[in-house]
């Protein structure tokens, strides 16, 4: 099953009867006929059970395993692809393998590269290891690939790993997802001991983030322990460094994990990443390329999507302190590179108090004087009474330079030079400009740059004005989203407690420019919440806006809209001022985001 960009894989830990290959068929198929995939995973050995032990030498076990696995072939009618275990005897030797199979057709067969033979396992005492082989064989009146494969279909492609292969030094995966692999199955039997399933997790993570691709995993379950070890049916699905799906119950009876792996997003990541490139080109390539079909098929996806992805959900209190650290060392490094003061308008709005905490907090670090900063206040005709005031409470705490600085006069000029007398956009930019016309001067006078207050967000949507808010010295903030930006500033308030009143209000004060009377942002531009949802699902995911807006289905015109400012925009971000990067991306041009200004609308 294929949807949007998305592939269903099912990973089945079955009710597995030790060396009762026919049993274990059956159930294969009873299983299959309940599962809604386009990709299904069993584990290792699991047509026969994994500790057959010394039975696998024999006849009845070998026999009765190829006899179950054409019993399977002859009644399956499952349209996607299987992939399960068993031995397979060939030329004499045995091999512990994987079957692909579609339909009543094997589209090949993956030997286990890498045998246990430590502690207490002892599988090179029955079989053979698979380092090398590269044939095509006969089983069941088929020809068949056998060796390293990688699997491809229009949609998607898949390679295939044994257990072990995952622990050792040289990992199978590596060269498959190097060969074009976009997912890596291993078929597994893992006995648990402790911290075992937790180290697992950070084994395949790593795997996925390093090679951008994704990894199913699937384990023996319990009916397969013995007195000595226990199974216990780990399941688990890992997409780019992070594990979406999991499950483990130690359960008796047959468990199902289902899991939807954004397929786009794994070739986005692929071919916006350098080390990705260069790994592929440096591979042996010494695999198979088998083809099979994948349907295309529509179905209800069953993963999450978080609504506030740029907001913490754990380990909140890391994060701020990491954010604040990144915010922070930066600026210092920009102030003791010139030498300089530091100028910021304070409004009393939300970008504004976060930008100036963290220059108070850059320079307590530093043990420079409070003094330094000049803070400027310039209310006009629309700044209301509220974030005035905040903007006065926040400055009294500290030891601060303050300038309160009414633009009135100012606006009044310009708007009479130009015989201009409405409140439209040309009276809202005027504000602006005069506003960074004075901290520029003030930049000068005191020998000092002027910290630009803007966000991530309001820079995507354009929200700024040209050689007004747009222009500064250096953007602390143009690497936070305004989500992360409300996240900060909530925490400030446990960091700093005697400001807990005045943050409060600052957080629940509508959002505002305050450039016309009673203005609110997000009227115009839509919720910063979902803003932030499109900028992080194009960004990160490399989404369109068609493929969004299956994600959001009641936010379809605030899509459109998003991407209507993104585009127009970019010549405002081409001549931003630096600022650091903070989350996964930056839309500085200096940084990450590149785009002609003239091709988009």
């Amino acid at each position: 099953m294929y949807n949007n960009g998305f592939l269903r894989v099912a990973v089945v830990t079955p009710e597995v009867k030790v060396a009762e290959p026919m049993e274990n068929a059956k159930e294969m198929l009873k299983t299959l006929a309940e599962t809604k995939a386009g990709l299904v995973l069993y584990p290792e050995l699991s047509i026969t059970g994994y500790n057959c032990e010394d039975l696998f030498y024999h006849d009845f076990v070998i026999n009765k395993s190829k006899e179950a696995i054409e019993y399977f072939l002859s009644k399956n009618t499952f349209e996607g692809v299987v992939v399960f275990g068993a031995p397979l005897e060939h030329r004499g030797v045995l091999y512990n393998v994987a079957f692909a199979v579609q339909g009543k057709k094997i589209l090949g067969i993956v030997p286990k590269m890498f045998l246990p033979h430590t502690g207490e396992f002892y599988e090179k005492r029955w079989f053979a290891d698979g380092v090398g082989i590269d044939e095509d064989i006969e089983f069941l009146n088929q020809i068949v690939p056998f060796g390293s494969i990688v699997f491809n279909s229009e949609n998607y492609s898949f390679g295939i790993e044994v257990c072990a292969d995952m622990w050792g030094a040289l990992n199978p995966s590596a060269n498959l997802y190097l060969s074009g692999a976009h997912i890596v199955l291993n078929l597994s039997a893992s006995n648990e001991v402790i911290n075992k399933s937790k180290l697992r997790k950070q084994l395949i993570n790593t795997t996925t983030f390093r090679h951008k691709g994704a990894y199913v995993y699937c384990s023996a379950g319990v009916n397969e322990s013995t007195g000595a070890n226990v199974f216990g049916g780990d399941k688990i699905v890992s997409e780019l460094g992070e594990t979406i799906a999991s499950m483990q119950n130690y359960s008796f009876e047959k468990e199902v994990l289902y899991a939807d792996i954004d397929i786009s997003y794994l070739k986005f990541a692929r071919r916006s990443n350098g080390w990705y490139k260069d790994g592929s080109i440096r591979t042996d390539g010494n695999v198979i390329d088998v083809d099979f079909v994948s349907k295309n098929t529509t179905f209800e996806l069953i993963r999450e999507f978080d609504p506030l992805p740029f907001v913490p959900k754990k380990d909140e209190m890391d994060v701020f302190n990491q954010v604040t650290s990144i915010q922070t060392s930066s600026l210092i490094r920009r102030i003791r590179h010139l030498d300089c003061s530091l100028i910021i308008g304070l409004s009393g709005g939300l970008d504004s108090t976060l930008a100036f905490l963290q220059a108070v907090k850059a320079y307590q670090r530093m043990n420079w004087k409070l003094s330094d900063i000049h803070v400027v206040m310039m209310p006009s005709y629309p700044t209301s009474e509220r974030t005035m005031n905040n903007a006065k409470e926040l400055s009294k705490k500290f030891s601060v330079t303050v300038h309160e600085l009414p633009i009135h006069d100012f606006v009044d000029a310009q708007m009479n030079l130009l015989n201009h007398h409405q409140e439209d956009i040309t009276y809202e930019n005027i504000q602006a400009r005069v506003r960074t016309n004075i901290l520029m001067n003030m930049a000068n006078k005191f020998k000092g740059i002027v910290l630009g207050t803007g966000d991530m967000s309001e820079i995507a949507l354009g929200w700024c004005t040209f050689a007004g808010d747009a222009t500064a010295h250096y953007g602390i903030n143009s690497g936070l989203p305004k989500t992360l930006v409300k996240f900060m500033v909530s925490k400030y308030r446990e960091v700093l407690p005697e400001l807990k009143e005045v943050l409060t209000d600052v957080l629940e004060t509508p959002i505002s420019p305050e450039l016309l009377p009673n203005q609110i942002s997000e009227e115009t531009v839509g919720s910063y919440e979902i803003n932030d949802f499109i900028m992080y699902r194009f960004l990160k995911y490399g989404d369109s806006a068609e493929r969004i807006k299956t994600f959001i289905p009641s936010h379809k015109k605030l899509v459109d809209g998003f991407f209507k400012r993104f585009n127009k925009a970019q010549f405002k971000r081409n001549a931003m001022p630096e600022g650091v990067k903070v989350v996964f991306t930056s839309l500085n041009s200096h940084s990450d985001f590149r785009m002609a200004s003239d091709i988009l609308k």
